[in-house]
C-alpha cells in the first residue's frame, strides 16, 4: 500500500465526525502544551494570539481548531473561515511529528495543504521546526518493542 493511500476505516472516520470540534481541540491544545510546552518561548506564539488555525485530519474526518496565548496552545471555537486551514491524512501528520516527512516535501507531493494565511502557515512550520526533534514526540517515553511496532504498523 502506498501511504498516500492510507486512509482510516470507514467505520472509524464516520464515529470521528459524528464529534464536535471542541473536545478534541481542547485535547490536542493540552497535548502541544505538554510536549513542547517549555520548548517553545511564549513570545514565538504571540502572531498565533487571535488566530484560528484549522488542523484537519482528512482521512479521519476530524478538524481541530487552535490558536495560542501567553501561556500556550489554545483551543479555540468552530470557524467557517479560520485564518489558516492545515490538512493531510493522518499518515503523513504521524510521519510529520516523528520527522519521517518534511512539511514542503509533503506540500510539494499535494499530501499536505494549507488555505488561507500562508504567511502564518510559515510562521508555525517555523516555530515547530526550532524545537529539538529528541524532545519533539511522545513516543520517546515508550519502550522500544512498542515503539518499533508503532512505526511499523503505521508508517509502512
Amino acid at each position: 500500500m502506498k501511504q498516500q493511500d492510507f486512509v482510516l476505516p470507514a467505520a472509524i472516520a464516520d464515529v470521528f465526525a459524528l464529534l464536535p470540534p471542541a473536545p478534541h481541540s481542547v485535547l490536542l491544545a493540552a497535548g502541544l502544551n505538554r510536549v513542547l510546552g517549555r520548548r517553545i518561548r511564549s513570545e514565538c506564539l504571540l502572531p498565533l494570539q487571535d488566530k484560528s488555525v484549522c488542523i484537519q485530519v482528512t482521512d479521519a474526518r476530524l478538524a481541530f481548531f487552535l490558536g495560542a496565548d501567553r501561556r500556550g496552545f489554545v483551543a479555540r471555537r468552530f470557524c467557517q473561515t479560520p485564518d489558516l486551514t492545515i490538512g493531510a491524512c493522518a499518515r503523513d501528520f504521524l510521519r510529520l511529528a516523528l520527522r519521517e516527512e518534511d512539511p514542503d516535501t509533503l506540500f510539494f507531493g499535494r499530501r499536505l495543504y494549507m488555505e488561507g494565511d500562508t504567511e502564518l502557515g510559515l510562521l508555525i512550520k517555523n516555530i515547530l521546526d526550532s524545537v529539538e526533534t529528541s524532545q519533539l514526540f511522545i513516543m520517546r517515553f515508550l519502550p522500544d518493542t512498542l515503539r518499533a511496532k508503532v512505526r511499523a504498523e503505521l508508517l509502512s
